[in-house]
C-alpha cells in the first residue's frame, strides 16, 4: 500500500473518530436510572459557606473568571484552591504573572498557614511551618514554566498537564493564568473571535473528556469607565475575544473590588452556572486579608437576618 493512500486512509479514520455520535433517549437508560437513583452530582463545596450556593467546582467544567488588574481575581483562585487541595484535588498551574515559581509557592504557603511569608509587624511563618506547608503543598500542586525567551501554547500546556493529573482517579484541575501570556499562533484565516471560540471549544472538551476542571483567569479588553467615572463590574463579554467567554464556560465569575473607596471587602460576582445542581449567579461580599492573602466569608449583618425573617413572616401570612 503506497504512502498517499495510507495517509487517505488515516484521515479518514481521523475525519470518522471526530463525527458526532447519535443516541435514543433509550440507549442511555441505564445512565438516566443512576441519575434518578442518586440525584444530580454535587458539585465539590468551595470551603466558604457564603460562595457555595451560588457556585460549587465540578469535574469536567470550565471556569472563567475576570476583573480588573489588582483587584484579586488571582487570589481568589489561589485560596480557592487551597481550600479543594484539602478536600484531595490536585492541581498543574501554569501561571507566569506569579512567576518566579518560588514567588508563587511563597504565595500560598501564607494561605495554607495563615501566617505572612515575609519580614513585617505581624508574626511571620517558622522555618518549621513553612517545610510543613511546602510539604503539604507539594501534594496537590505542580507549577509549569517556560524558559524567558519562549512560550507555551494552548497544546503545550494541554498536553503537560495530563500524565500528572491523571495519575489520581478524580479531583484534578489544571490553571492557566492569565490567558494573554500563552502563546497564540492564530491562523490567518481565523479572525480572533474565531480564534477564541476554536481554541475555549477545544479547552472545554478536552476538560470533559478527561473529566479535569480547568479554570481561566482573563483580564478585561479594556478599562471602560460609566459616567460616574467609576469601572463597572466586567462582565465575560468584556474579555477580548467578546461573547464566546461568556458563551463558552460553564461557570463565570469576576472578582470586583471598589478603587476609588479601598477597604478589605472584594465583591465576587458569580455570573453563569451553567447547570442549575452546580450553582446559581448572584454576589456575595468577602473579606480579604492582605497579609496572608486569604478570603473570608463575611456573615450576615444582623439587621439583614431580621429583615429575611420579616419577609418570611409577611409571606406566610
Amino acid at each position: 500500500m503506497d504512502n498517499a493512500l495510507m495517509r487517505g486512509l488515516q484521515a479518514l479514520d481521523e475525519g470518522i473518530a471526530k463525527r458526532p455520535m447519535s443516541y435514543s433517549p433509550i440507549d442511555l437508560m441505564p445512565q438516566l436510572d443512576a441519575l434518578y437513583e442518586s440525584g444530580m452530582p454535587a458539585g465539590e463545596k468551595t470551603g466558604w459557606k457564603t460562595i457555595d450556593p451560588h457556585y460549587t467546582v465540578m469535574e469536567g467544567q470550565m471556569t472563567i473568571v475576570t476583573g480588573w488588574p489588582g483587584s484579586g481575581k488571582s487570589e481568589w483562585l489561589d485560596a480557592l484552591l487551597v481550600n479543594l487541595a484539602a478536600k484531595g484535588w490536585r492541581f498543574k498551574m501554569f501561571s507566569p504573572e506569579n512567576q518566579p515559581v518560588e514567588t508563587h509557592i511563597s504565595k500560598l504557603v501564607e494561605k495554607v498557614s495563615g501566617k505572612p511569608f515575609g519580614f513585617g509587624p505581624t508574626e511571620r511563618i517558622t522555618r518549621a511551618e513553612n517545610k510543613a506547608a511546602v510539604q503539604l503543598l507539594a501534594k496537590s500542586f505542580r507549577f509549569m514554566a517556560t524558559p524567558a525567551e519562549t512560550g507555551a501554547s494552548v497544546t503545550d500546556i494541554l498536553a503537560e498537564s495530563l500524565p500528572w493529573l491523571m495519575e489520581a482517579w478524580n479531583k484534578r484541575g489544571l490553571i492557566i493564568d492569565p490567558w494573554n501570556e500563552l502563546e497564540h499562533w492564530r491562523p490567518n484565516n481565523l479572525s480572533e473571535t474565531e480564534y477564541v471560540s476554536k481554541t475555549l471549544s477545544q479547552i472545554r472538551n478536552w476538560a470533559r473528556s478527561n473529566k479535569i476542571h480547568v479554570w481561566i483567569v482573563a483580564h478585561p479588553a479594556k478599562a471602560r469607565r460609566d459616567e460616574s467615572g467609576k469601572l463597572p463590574i466586567p462582565k465575560p463579554d468584556m474579555i477580548s475575544g467578546s461573547q464566546h467567554w461568556w458563551n463558552k464556560a460553564d461557570c463565570a465569575v469576576t472578582v470586583w473590588r471598589d478603587f476609588d473607596n479601598p477597604s478589605d471587602e472584594v465583591d465576587v460576582h458569580i455570573q453563569k452556572v451553567r447547570f442549575k445542581h452546580i450553582g446559581k449567579p448572584g454576589m456575595v461580599t468577602m473579606r480579604y486579608d492582605r497579609v496572608t492573602g486569604r478570603y473570608f466569608d463575611i456573615p450576615p449583618r444582623f439587621s439583614d437576618d431580621m429583615e429575611r425573617a420579616g419577609m418570611r413572616v409577611r409571606s406566610a401570612a
